[in-house]
């Protein structure tokens, strides 16, 4: 199914926090059709299936309608100071990036070699760390340093260092007509009775900022010889995980592809306030969240609408 056949199919609305809905199943159907056609922003879809994860978005709504899906950067540990620094999404340290790289030189040429896609080009192997190093020392852009900091983050992550097993920066969903079905592939696959795929989206004035497409990743990596993996599945990579605010609700689906939606109660509350409220207005809310007792995050982000910053870690 495309994602207006997916609308169009659902056969039940709930509210995340259980209140029983004052609209028709239409109104509903309506806004999710016209936010498609809502050229200043993007539809995004994304399919979980993490039996931790997944439970804590069925069972305990809140946690993920006020704090959102986080990426994996938000359980980072933070008690090793240096490492801490070199994921800190407000800090651009050159030194500390070079530092990485020198440490893990032969891991990352391997890596390199495997992904970077060189067909057997081993001289290049050899000279991409001092390559990287002295284009590192020589860029001053901050914009294009923190994609090339996320890259060696998603490439320790992915080889799958002990310091960065647990670390990545940005978590990835699909956008076009098809974003539900390759959302499915990923939430099938864990040996659970039923999974969710996301319903959210993002503005497209923020690209390079909130959220990164592919072939802008590309476009920043090729310039220092680097390269992300080919855009097969439709996929925009979202700074630290998926805002709330932007997060429509969910679909939950069982082994026999029957199938539910369950709406955030923060659009529900808007639609009560005023039904002319669009998907991919601005939405506030108070985060009543006490981070510190509640809730399996040990880092918080916030936006601004400009970059990112830390606005609480649980020490």
């Amino acid at each position: 199914m495309n994602e207006r056949e997916w609308i169009e199919s659902i056969p039940k609305f709930e509210c995340s926090d259980g209140r029983q809905l004052k609209f028709t199943d239409e109104f509903i159907k309506d806004k999710l059709k016209k936010a498609l056609l809502n050229e200043d922003i993007i539809c995004l879809a994304r399919g979980e299936g993490r039996r931790k994860i997944l439970n804590d978005i069925v069972f305990h709504p809140e946690i993920l309608f006020d704090w959102g899906e986080k990426s994996v950067h938000a359980f980072l540990n933070n008690k090793n100071e240096y490492l801490r620094r070199f994921c800190d999404p407000e800090i651009i340290d050159k030194d500390v990036m070079i530092d990485y790289i020198t440490k893990y030189a032969e891991e990352l040429k391997q890596y390199y070699r495997r992904y970077i896609y060189l067909r057997g080009n081993e001289q290049d192997v050899n000279f991409f760390l001092d390559k990287l190093i002295k284009q590192i020392r020589r860029e001053d852009d901050r914009t294009e340093l923190l994609c090339v900091k996320e890259w060696l983050i998603y490439a320790l992550h992915t080889m799958g260092e002990k310091e960065f097993k647990k670390i990545t920066p940005c978590i990835s969903c699909s956008y076009g007509t098809n974003r539900f079905n390759t959302a499915q592939r990923f939430g099938r696959g864990y040996k659970n009775n039923y999974f969710v795929l996301m319903d959210c989206w993002v503005d497209k004035t923020e690209e390079g900022r909130a959220y990164k497409r592919t072939e802008y990743v590309n476009t920043v990596l090729g310039r220092y010889g680097l390269k992300w993996f080919r855009n097969t599945h439709n996929e925009i990579m979202l700074k630290y995980g998926i805002f709330p605010q932007k997060l429509v609700g969910y679909y939950l689906v069982d082994r026999n592809s029957t199938y539910k939606y369950v709406i955030n109660r923060h659009y529900v509350d808007e639609w009560e306030r005023n039904s002319k409220f669009e998907i991919g207005d601005p939405i506030y809310f108070e985060q009543i969240i006490d981070f510190k007792n509640v809730g399996p995050y040990n880092t918080i982000y916030e936006y601004d609408g400009r970059s990112f910053s830390i606005a609480a870690r649980r020490r």
